[in-house]
């Protein structure tokens, strides 16, 4: 099951407040606007494939630009200047397109059964 970018990049926005509203009430699934349920779990399994996912040949799934898009602008919500800076880029190099290639190529390694796992639950849950 692949995640619409625009979805997944405010879940991966919100991941740290998801995180402690499932540490505190055990919330561990929401119903995105097109009514499909998402699980934490499954998310923070894209966001550490995101940032240390390997393939078979030893090598990183994500460039470094984008690995570093997801973690700094997205994860940490910082603002799109400092990331620039962070990065070692122009402050008017639009960071954000390096996460969205980022989230795009996440969508296509899950449709492609590299990232193995998303959405598995409701697979599971049908066949039982």
């Amino acid at each position: 099951m692949t995640i619409p970018v625009r979805l997944l990049r405010e879940l991966f926005r919100n991941l740290q407040a998801w995180n402690a509203l499932y540490e505190i009430e055990g919330k561990d699934t929401i119903t995105g606007p097109d009514r499909s349920e998402y699980c934490i779990h499954d998310i923070v399994h894209l966001y550490l494939t995101a940032v240390n996912g390997r393939g078979a040949n030893g090598k990183h799934l994500l460039s470094p630009r984008q690995r570093e898009a997801i973690q700094l602008f997205l994860i940490e919500n910082r603002p799109e200047r400092e990331v620039a800076r962070i990065m070692g880029v122009s402050e008017d190099n639009p960071v954000a397109s390096y996460a969205t290639q980022g989230l795009v190529r996440l969508n296509q390694l899950i449709e492609t059964g590299v990232i193995p796992g998303v959405g598995d639950r409701e697979d599971e849950a049908v066949a039982a």
